[in-house]
């Protein structure tokens, strides 16, 4: 704001209006502050020049508001994953809750692949009528070797057969667990096969929560797959 400046005095009239000038800036850095604080928008200000001749504006100080980062979701309770009539699977280890079309198995089921992982828990489901295969949940633990779950990880890709691609891996959080989530594309027997793993650490033990499906039942079963993988839990 630029005001008229005077050599020598001013006359009554020119104080009055020096006098409500002062009282805009007043209220100028008042709208100014409120601006701020309710967050439209946040420019460094700085004070002018003060006329010797006028009297002295001081603003009001203000404090624009602290952003607090987002941190990790708050975990929803246990109870509240698990879909109605849904059945619960559990062990002395883990705890899992699927479908009732899913029923337990024992190790002969995965036949060579049981050797990869020690086998907790194994379920088949039903298959359609236009399905050849079985699906297939397993969850399997095996103690971490090296100093990290992705370079344990590393090794154990390369010991997958020919037959077997891995499609997806990268980072997810389990309602708020940590784990690395695997797609892979089997080819056995002329038949497409999808299998999706997650893998969790818990301290030096690396859990395996596996969903194996013909393509075609496979994308159609997904979200039920990742609903199941929600309920499980290490018990402790």
């Amino acid at each position: 704001m630029t005001q008229d400046r005077k050599t020598f005095g001013m006359t009554a009239a020119q104080l009055g209006i020096l006098a409500g000038l002062a009282g805009l800036v007043c209220l100028l850095f008042g709208i100014t502050g409120w601006l701020v604080f309710r967050g439209s928008f946040n420019l460094p200000f700085s004070q002018g020049p003060v006329n010797t001749l006028a009297p002295q504006v001081t603003a009001t100080p203000f404090a624009i508001p602290t952003i607090t980062p987002t941190g990790i979701p708050t975990p929803i309770p246990y109870e509240q994953l698990i879909p109605d009539g849904w059945t619960q699977h559990r062990t002395t280890l883990v705890e899992l809750w699927l479908p009732p079309k899913f029923k337990p198995e024992g190790s002969e089921l995965l036949g060579d692949t049981a050797s990869l992982a020690i086998p907790e828990l194994i379920f088949s489901g039903s298959a359609s009528k236009s399905s050849l295969y079985r699906m297939v949940v397993a969850v399997s633990y095996e103690p971490l070797a090296g100093d990290s779950l992705n370079t344990y990880l590393d090794s154990e890709l390369t010991k997958l057969p020919p037959e077997a691609r891995v499609v997806e891996r990268r980072k997810v959080l389990v309602n708020t667990t940590e784990a690395i989530r695997l797609t892979f594309e089997i080819r056995s027997n002329n038949v497409d096969i999808n299998d999706l793993a997650y893998v969790f650490l818990d301290g030096s033990t690396v859990w395996y929560v596996e969903y194996a499906a013909q393509i075609n039942e496979f994308y159609e079963m997904l979200p039920t797959f990742e609903e199941s993988v929600l309920t499980f839990r290490v018990v402790r």
